[in-house]
């Protein structure tokens, strides 16, 4: 009975673990249109299993704060299998511009405030029951850093998650895995110019991605390597 036991446990750890690491910050957006709009956090399920958020949400981390707060509470939202979840702004009008850009509306509004292109947005799976997150997987921007003049910096402009990166960073950004769209990169003459330059490069609920393997073959090698499944001999 032992190793069944050691098997359960095994199994529900890696489970866990696959699931929450596949959801990863996608696509960050400070747009130039009324109000700063559109101004958005994409979040990705690069997994095929449906991920359900037990508590967590978004943290942001805006100038030189360096708490970690939730500002978004994401408690009871699923995001299916291989599908992204947006998350738009809805101060100076952003539900409006959000919808008359896109033609479609984000999955949430929130009426916190959400990042100027230098600052930080953390994702967390977890909080400590009193609003402060815990269980961080992800984050776009150098924790507790001010991003003005950083090469990560997008005010007025985009970041985006490359297609190859299906996990999370656990709250250690690295560039390499991110396009900088850069300072004022959706900025232009009028708000014709500008409709255009955001449609050609921020895609809000489409993001693209590498699939990663089915949770029953990466259990399945992670139990191997824990020497819990017997080799033939």
């Amino acid at each position: 009975m032992k190793p069944s036991h050691l098997f359960s446990i095994s199994a529900a750890f890696l489970t866990a673990s696959i699931a929450q690491s596949a959801v990863i910050i996608s696509e960050v957006v400070d747009a130039t249109l009324s109000g700063g709009n559109p101004k958005f956090v994409e979040l990705t399920n690069t997994s095929t299993t449906p991920f359900t958020f037990t508590g967590g949400g978004i943290i942001n981390q805006s100038n030189s704060n360096t708490d970690l707060n939730i500002d978004v509470d994401l408690t009871g939202i699923t995001i299916p299998g291989s599908s992204s979840f947006v998350i738009q702004g809805s101060g100076n009008g952003g539900q409006a511009v959000f919808e008359d850009t896109y033609g479609f509306a984000a999955d949430l509004y929130t009426s916190a405030f959400l990042s100027n292109g230098d600052d930080r947005y953390l994702l967390a799976t977890a909080d400590d029951g009193a609003g402060v997150g815990t269980g961080i997987v992800d984050i776009a921007g150098v924790i507790d850093q001010d991003g003005t003049g950083e090469p990560w910096e997008f005010t007025d402009g985009y970041l985006f998650r490359n297609p190859s990166v299906t996990t999370g960073n656990n709250g250690v950004f690295d560039i390499s895995e991110w396009t900088v769209g850069g300072v004022d990169s959706l900025q232009a003459a009028n708000d014709t110019e500008e409709t255009a330059l955001i449609l050609a490069n921020t895609t809000p609920g489409t993001h693209s991605f590498a699939q990663v393997p089915e949770p029953s073959s990466a259990l399945l090698g992670g139990l191997a390597l824990l020497g819990l499944i017997r080799r033939r001999r």
